[in-house]
């Protein structure tokens, strides 16, 4: 799948359910995810550390404590000890967020489950789809009426593993799991 057909199939998931109350604030934001090393990725029985990085689009639908939406990320998974061994791949993700304030600053929580499209390292090997769940918490500033900064920590958990299928070598499978830090600029529209 096109990463513009991503983005329209996004865009336009989030435009119906942006068609609520006069009271709901809308936003779309700019995602960074900050590579964080500690990630690991188990491969058969062997582990080894994994730095998850990339940038996405984010729209949300908020009414007041409560967040919902949809974002997509371009991923890129690297080993620090192998500059070769570098993959990407699009991740679609909902997210359900909670302030713990009604006001623009606020703390909040989040639940964000992601399905991965597959990785590919650029020399024709592929992963199957993934699915993961990340749970995170974070802060909200607004730096002006309607531009703000949201700066999160959280931890992804694997739900379903990224195969792998490499002749003659046997099947593996990469369960990724870890800490992540996302890093968000937006406005409020």
């Amino acid at each position: 799948m096109k990463i513009n057909q991503s983005i329209l199939l996004a865009v336009l998931l989030v435009a119906g359910s942006c068609q609520s109350t006069a009271s709901s604030q809308r936003s779309v934001s700019v995602v960074g995810l900050v590579p964080m090393s500690g990630t690991t990725e188990t491969v058969g029985a062997d582990d080894a550390d994994v730095e998850r990085s990339g940038a996405g689009v984010r729209l949300e639908n908020r009414d007041g404590a409560i967040g919902l939406g949809v974002e997509i990320r371009q991923a890129t998974y690297s080993n620090p000890s192998d500059p070769t061994a570098d993959e990407d791949g699009i991740e679609l993700a909902g997210f359900f967020r909670r302030y713990l304030e009604d006001s623009d600053n606020s703390a909040f929580i989040e639940a964000s489950p992601i399905l991965g499209l597959g990785l590919d390292d650029g020399t024709g090997n592929e992963t199957s789809a993934y699915a993961l769940l990340r749970l995170s918490a974070g802060y909200r500033w607004m730096l002006a009426e309607n531009i703000f900064v949201d700066v999160d920590a959280g931890y992804y958990m694997t739900l379903v593993t990224m195969d792998r299928d490499m002749p003659p070598a046997t099947p593996t499978e990469d369960d990724v799991s870890g800490v992540g830090v996302g890093l968000a600029i937006g406005f409020n529209f």
